[in-house]
């Protein structure tokens, strides 16, 4: 950023030359350090027409930097009810756009959190959802449910196809290419906007995620996290878990799938894997040609209609 000063003239005095100096200084480290502000993603995919961006001018409660912790340490009931609660009403609009697929496999629900991206009929979600079942059979009754702030179900959208990346030649079984995207049999109308969907930098970010517990019939209540997604070293110490990026979210009541999202722009940087540890793995180009070739597919049968 390039700053150009007009010319200050000659003080009459010291202390008028002291006070416009302090003035043209404090301009400078302003904008020294609006130049700095680096965004955690490069590219975005949203709905066209729809304000895709949440809300989240709230700040971080905390921001624990090059902390690592799994969501099996200890917190204080203080610390717990900052980092991890149901989702306001007032900000459930933002998230209207983060629901539950459901499958029936073996006579059992399988459940995962999944987000509308680019799309109101298309969503995102893990790939192993739509794995077969252990007597081989195939997931049925595939449908995307959005739930409103009382944990009633407002809409069962049933699958019209899903596109896994584990069903690429040696993806499978693979949590970094845990990824699903699935194309809906209708748009969703309960849905008031989608979520914007980018690269992950790589750097440390203060970060939400929104999403559900795996028994919805239990528990249906969206809730939401705070904390840190790290970097994959720091400091000379490796933050890095089964090929995605470490994150200190407590997620015990959050499944897979869920959606994570930089506080600073809104974005999805990530999705919250399957895995031992706190795992946030993130858009490879298997998962951005697929969105965008199910977006164009969307314009085509738009235009033919």
């Amino acid at each position: 950023m390039r700053v150009k000063l007009a010319s200050l003239p000659p003080a009459s005095n010291s202390r008028s030359s002291a006070v416009k100096l302090a003035l043209v200084t404090g301009a400078l480290a302003a904008l020294a350090l609006l130049g700095n502000q680096r965004a955690h993603a490069d590219l975005a995919l949203c709905a066209k027409g729809s304000q895709c961006a949440p809300d989240l001018s709230s700040p971080a409660e905390h921001q624990h930097f090059f902390r690592f912790s799994t969501a099996h340490d200890q917190a204080t009931p203080h610390e717990t009810s900052l980092r991890r609660t149901e989702v306001t009403s007032k900000d459930y609009a933002s998230f209207s756009g983060v629901g539950v697929i459901s499958c029936m496999v073996d006579g059992k629900q399988r459940t995962s959190t999944a987000f509308l991206v680019g799309a109101f009929d298309i969503g995102v979600t893990v790939a192993h959802t739509f794995q077969k079942g252990a007597s081989g059979a195939e997931p049925t009754d595939c449908t995307y449910n959005s739930i409103d702030s009382l944990g009633q179900v407002r809409e069962r959208i049933p699958v019209s196809y899903v596109k896994s990346q584990w069903d690429e030649a040696g993806a499978a079984g693979q949590i970094s290419k845990d990824f699903a995207v699935v194309r809906l049999s209708q748009p969703s109308r309960y849905a008031q906007r989608t979520l914007p969907l980018g690269r992950f930098s790589g750097a440390a970010a203060s970060v939400v995620m929104v999403g559900y517990k795996s028994d919805i019939d239990a528990d249906s209540i969206k809730r939401k996290a705070r904390g840190t997604v790290y970097e994959r070293r720091a400091n000379g110490i490796v933050h890095s878990s089964a090929g995605g990026f470490t994150h200190d979210l407590d997620s015990r009541d959050i499944a897979p799938g869920a959606p994570v999202i930089d506080e600073s722009t809104g974005v999805i940087i990530g999705m919250h894997a399957q895995s031992r540890r706190n795992t946030m793995i993130t858009m490879d180009d298997w998962l951005e040609k697929t969105i965008k070739s199910e977006i164009q597919q969307e314009h085509r049968e738009a235009r033919a209609n």
